[in-house]
């Protein structure tokens, strides 16, 4: 995946480019306001979005506001879609697939770098360094969030630490609001909330 963030248009051609060469897998996008967005692929075909707690139409919708983000594709042969999950509309699949093109065309020129605030003491301002984040705190959030994300577990922690100032608890919350459901978001919270207290 690129550490750059590109126009929402750029990313969405990766994926409709992996639809075409029928990729199994799973293309994980990043927003630039640290959102996650999961798009299953299975032999070409899109199967499911998940984006901010919502699924499919909702997503997409939600997703096609983004002006920019960045993509990472994890081949899978697993991601046939479970049991008991409706599938997309055929107009959001259409849409995925190269409709976005006139929608997003506006969007297609890089945006201007963003200008950051320069301290007093020189120098851009920059995320936290990591050393700065008690690595028995992350490890314990990053191998419960390993249970419930996946493989994108590890960037998403890294993204979360980054964006919350090294907050365990925004971190926790901030992961959480990357899951399915309420359900397990709650259950992820609890988790984590006890593997941190164990640590004291």
């Amino acid at each position: 995946m690129s550490n750059e963030f590109r126009p929402l248009v750029q990313v969405l051609r990766e994926v409709k480019s992996l639809a075409q060469k029928r990729a199994s897998g799973f293309a994980y996008i990043v927003t630039e306001d640290n959102h996650s967005c999961i798009i299953r692929l299975h032999n070409g075909q899109v199967q499911e979005v998940v984006y901010r707690m919502l699924r499919n139409e909702e997503a997409v919708q939600r997703l096609s506001m983004v002006a920019a983000a960045k993509v990472r594709f994890e081949n899978s042969g697993i991601s046939a879609m479970p049991p008991g999950r409706a599938p997309l509309s055929d107009s959001t699949v259409e849409w995925l697939l190269g409709g976005f093109e006139q929608d997003l065309a506006q969007h297609a020129a890089p945006p201007p770098p963003a200008a950051l605030p320069t301290p007093s003491g020189g120098g851009a301002a920059t995320a936290p360094p990591a050393a700065m984040v008690n690595p028995r705190v992350r490890q314990a959030i990053e191998q419960i969030a390993l249970n419930y994300l996946g493989p994108i577990a590890s960037m998403l922690c890294d993204e979360a630490f980054a964006a919350a100032g090294g907050d365990p608890n925004r971190v926790i919350a901030q992961l959480a609001g990357q899951l399915y459901s309420q359900q397990e978001a709650q259950r992820f919270t609890e988790e984590a909330r006890k593997a941190l207290l164990a640590l004291r």
